[in-house]
């Protein structure tokens, strides 16, 4: 009797072996199904990507210092500075002019007044097309700044992937500080390949001729996901700081038809690959 115990003991401690045993490459395999594709940001960058802030003001006085005061202190060498006043009626180019020459960083800067207000777009479009292939654009409201000094820095550690062409980075808001939930392009950080966006036709950014007033993010982002498939990446770190105090007025009527006309266009085909870089330099396969 004790022996046939004994052997029952035995049988149910293997029982059990074998079942934790399945269940646990139930759970690895469940695990690794569940795990998303990721672009993780390298440890050890070889080399610095060149970076091309664009940032498009209007009427922006408010907030320009602390705006421009988050580009100059970041704590990375190789970028530019495109500083579009959308002509502005309040003084803020003439200060931004200011800020710029009075500034102890010294960068490379673009800066571009208009006599006459082009919109969002036009000025993005004309910013992008003009800059080198290789460059990697972060776009930038007036109103809005960098989230702190190793934003470019953090951005760089991302794009040493060179599968990555097009990240949307973090938010957070001001005054409440409270984290941005919400994943669109409109409220995030966009940044992406000079030469993504120029695969981008032109036509698709016109409405009878003229540049889309609104859906500005939407209207060159939808296309760049499109032919980016597999490399894309959204970044969960706060880089952007958004100011709650900039109200943007827009026809919510013509909002709705220009985001359907976005929609209802023929998707972009995926591209295989993105070259950049001159051959023996670096190339986005």
């Amino acid at each position: 009797m004790r022996g046939m115990k004994k052997l029952l003991f035995v049988l149910a401690l293997c029982f059990l072996a074998g079942f934790f045993a399945l269940r646990y490459r139930e759970f690895k395999r469940e695990e690794t199904i569940a795990l998303p594709l990721a672009f993780l940001p390298s440890s050890f960058t070889l080399v610095n990507r060149p970076f091309a802030i664009v940032i498009v003001g209007v009427n922006n006085g408010a907030t320009l210092e602390k705006t421009l005061a988050s580009i100059f202190s970041q704590n990375y060498e190789n970028f530019r500075l495109i500083y579009v006043d959308d002509a502005s009626d309040d003084g803020s180019a003439e200060f931004a002019k200011d800020l710029i020459n009075q500034s102890d960083r010294t960068i490379p800067v673009t800066f571009v007044q208009n006599e006459e207000r082009l919109g969002n777009l036009a000025n993005i479009f004309r910013s992008v097309t003009v800059s080198e292939d290789e460059e990697i654009i972060v776009v930038l409201r007036g109103e809005d700044w960098l989230a702190h000094e190793w934003v470019l820095q953090r951005l760089n550690a991302y794009f040493a992937d060179p599968d990555l062409w097009v990240v949307c980075g973090g938010a957070m808001d001001f005054p409440t500080f409270q984290k941005s939930t919400d994943f669109s392009y409109r409220e995030n950080l966009n940044v992406f390949y000079a030469k993504l966006f120029k695969h981008v036709r032109k036509e698709d950014f016109l409405d009878a001729g003229q540049f889309l007033p609104v859906c500005t993010e939407f209207a060159y982002m939808i296309p760049m996901l499109e032919m980016a498939q597999g490399h894309f990446h959204r970044i969960d770190e706060v880089l952007l700081i958004r100011s709650s105090f900039a109200v943007v007025q827009e026809d919510r009527e013509m909002a709705t038809r220009i985001e359907r006309q976005i929609r209802g266009r023929q998707a972009y085909a995926p591209l295989t690959s993105l070259q950049v870089f001159e051959c023996g330099n670096d190339s986005l396969q």
